[in-house]
């Protein structure tokens, strides 16, 4: 298969389905991660267009774990707006990516941008097949199968799902802290809400609550977008 993991932050991926996606490139599936954005607000001291480079090379680095092919769309970090632009860039992608499965956001999370590449994923789901929708990479036969995986600190979300991820949790960690611009940046932005000194710490603590919760001692939980045209009798997750 296919898998399209699409997040609108360098660093969300590998945060909320890192482990899940390094099974899936184990078990031999194509993975592509993308970003709707750059993260180009991402630092308190390097400029925009600084800081949006070392991001994306950090996500290509993090991809790069797991053999990953990373694409960002580009867009400006929280000023993400919907329009027929960004909808056709995101039919493209999934085109490209041919994606069978995609992994995202949530549609409810404390960050617009995290809601608006939700959003706009479940959007055009139905419309990757429809040949009059015309982008650079063609139509395909088939509508993906979304999941979300959680919000933020997991907050009001129950999962459906688990992956159990023991076996790639360290693969999950490299990724993570391949970006390391974040550390600093969140420390400097969000002190007052942050548990320790490095925010990606605070994953392995949601792992291992997922992990109590399905009885393994790591897991990543999930919901499936129970829609129309998605709904599956069969577990598509690894």
């Amino acid at each position: 298969m296919n898998i399209l993991a699409i997040g609108a932050h360098p660093d969300d991926i590998e945060t909320s389905c890192g482990g899940t996606l390094a099974k899936y490139a184990k078990a031999g599936h194509k993975v592509f991660t993308a970003t709707a954005t750059n993260g180009n607000v991402g630092s308190s001291t390097l400029s925009m267009e600084e800081i949006a480079a070392i991001r994306k090379e950090e996500a290509r680095r993090a991809a790069a774990h797991i053999g990953a092919e990373y694409i960002c769309l580009d867009y400006d970090d929280e000023m993400f707006f919907e329009d027929k632009t960004a909808r056709l860039d995101f039919i493209n992608l999934v085109r490209y990516c041919k994606a069978d499965v995609i992994l995202t956001h949530n549609p409810h999370d404390y960050n617009p941008d995290h809601e608006l590449t939700s959003k706009i994923i479940n959007d055009i789901a139905v419309m990757i097949p429809v040949e009059k929708i015309k982008t650079k990479a063609p139509a395909y036969d088939k509508i993906p199968i979304i999941v979300y995986f959680e919000p933020v600190n997991g907050l009001g979300f129950v999962p459906t799902e688990y992956v159990d991820i023991t076996d790639t949790i360290d693969i999950k960690r490299a990724m993570c802290r391949e970006h390391k611009s974040q550390i600093s940046w969140m420390q400097d932005n969000y002190k007052d809400t942050m548990t320790g000194k490095d925010f990606f710490e605070d994953y392995d603590i949601i792992a291992k609550y997922r992990g109590i919760q399905c009885g393994v001692p790591y897991a990543e939980g999930f919901r499936m977008a129970n829609d129309a045209f998605r709904v599956i009798p069969y577990r598509i997750l690894p």
